[in-house]
């Protein structure tokens, strides 16, 4: 891929950069610009931008890989096909948000190596808007994910995260069975490499502490559980590392469990769903929305089940 650096004088005064952008390029399409953006492929004065941005006259804009993004913007194939799965899977909207099931296997936000992921296409899943992410699951985990309809909500959903104050709510199979019924972990948990790969870890010197409540659903073959789960922290891969620690690894879950974490007969798919979130919306209205049990997990419960 050719890196090719397309250079543009702004001539105008206090734009939307985004909007500059169209203008030069009417065919881009929103989501290519943010995603451009996000990576460092469009910078403004040799700085990272946001689409919201103004610019003005004299300032320059620098776009890298520009074969790239027009690449990226027509490979429309695919987009189409995710943003139906996403119009599908809608679970609830009103004024304030829009609540999706996401299907395991989706990403939310992408990287450089990432082709598309769900924040390319938050201008199409409903025509003239642009929802905002406000929180993030794991690609290969389904369930519940909430999007802010606008800046201000974005901004009010983030400090209720921030607060502890919204209810998320897990299911997970795991190989090993906690030894109570009910409890709670709470281990410390911190970013560490181990053998060329990120991984979050038990640290107890960490002042990053982290807590997930857990009640176990159903013993099943194979020593295996059927868990509720309930992070009151949020650190990132906080379910699949304190289970882990406790020696009881999600399904599917090699990164964290090894090859413990694999059943004959049982899906190769980690078994990890968001199933609720409660929350309140920015007009006091308190609302939980779930999503069902995606067809993997229900499959692997039937088959692990004692007759």
């Amino acid at each position: 891929m050719s890196e090719g650096i397309k250079t543009i004088l702004v001539e105008d005064n206090n734009v939307r950069l985004d909007r500059y952008i169209r203008r030069i390029f009417p065919n881009l399409k929103q989501s290519a610009i943010e995603k451009s953006l996000r990576k460092g492929l469009i910078k403004v004065d040799n700085c990272t931008a946001k689409s919201s941005d103004r610019v003005s006259s004299g300032q320059t804009i620098m776009i890298r890989y520009l074969d790239y993004i027009e690449n990226t913007n027509s490979d429309c194939k695919y987009n189409e096909k995710l943003v139906n799965l996403l119009r599908e899977n809608i679970l609830y909207e009103d004024e304030y948000i829009l609540a999706i099931n996401k299907p395991a296997g989706v990403i939310v936000q992408g990287g450089i190596k990432v082709k598309i992921s769900i924040s390319d296409l938050l201008d199409q899943i409903r025509e003239r808007e642009i929802f905002k992410i406000v929180h993030r699951l794991d690609r290969d985990t389904s369930g519940v994910i909430i999007f802010a309809r606008n800046a201000s909500v974005a901004k009010y959903l983030m400090e209720e995260f921030k607060g502890r104050r919204i209810k998320k709510t897990y299911l997970a199979l795991t190989f090993g069975i906690p030894s109570k019924d009910n409890g709670t972990i709470d281990y410390p948990l911190v970013k560490k490499y181990i053998s060329g790969q990120e991984k979050v870890v038990v640290d107890e010197d960490s002042p990053q502490n982290a807590t997930t409540h857990f009640l176990i659903i159903a013993r099943l073959k194979h020593n295996v559980a059927y868990l509720k789960l309930q992070p009151i922290t949020g650190r990132t891969h906080q379910l699949r590392a304190h289970l882990a620690h406790i020696n009881c690894p999600i399904l599917g879950d090699g990164k964290y469990g090894g090859k413990k974490a694999f059943i004959d007969g049982v899906a190769n798919q980690i078994h990890l769903h968001s199933y609720s979130l409660s929350l309140k919306l920015p007009n006091n209205k308190e609302v939980t929305i779930t999503a069902p049990v995606p067809k993997h997990i229900e499959k692997s419960i039937e088959a692990l089940s004692f007759d």
